[in-house]
């Protein structure tokens, strides 16, 4: 209210590691802002603005959407940056789960995407994914 009669056309974007979506609605009606800003909640997350939840993603799907993100990097990518910058990505996708820190590690081996996806391959079989 106060904001309204000092400067009624300034927003205010809220921001602060808001993690899905449901949350960022919610900053919105408990602060009033006007919009919100997403940082870091989107890494490992390509699902965030489809509101569901992290808790509803399943580990297969998981692997399989950071499957494909590796091969589209190399596709587009590949001939300009090294396979290594995908690596920062695996921490997100591959973590809150049974034996993520294990499969993390395996994975920080890899050299390409055809080598990720042997060892993908082989964690849904060990594990009935």
């Amino acid at each position: 209210a106060l904001r309204n009669e000092i400067s009624p056309e300034t927003l205010i974007i809220g921001n602060g590691d808001v993690s899905s979506l449901s949350q960022a609605k919610q900053y919105i009606e408990k602060y009033g802002c006007d919009g919100i800003m997403i940082g870091r909640g989107i890494f490992g997350n390509p699902w965030f603005f489809s509101g569901r939840e992290q808790s509803e993603i399943s580990i297969k799907e998981k692997l399989d959407v950071l499957l494909e993100q590796s091969k589209l990097f190399e596709k587009n990518l590949g001939k300009v940056k090294s396979f290594a910058v995908m690596k920062k990505h695996f921490k997100a996708y591959i973590s809150g789960f049974e034996g993520a820190k294990e499969l993390r590690i395996k994975c920080m081996e890899v050299n390409n995407s055809k080598e990720l996806a042997k060892i993908f391959k082989d964690y849904i079989k060990e594990n009935n994914l």
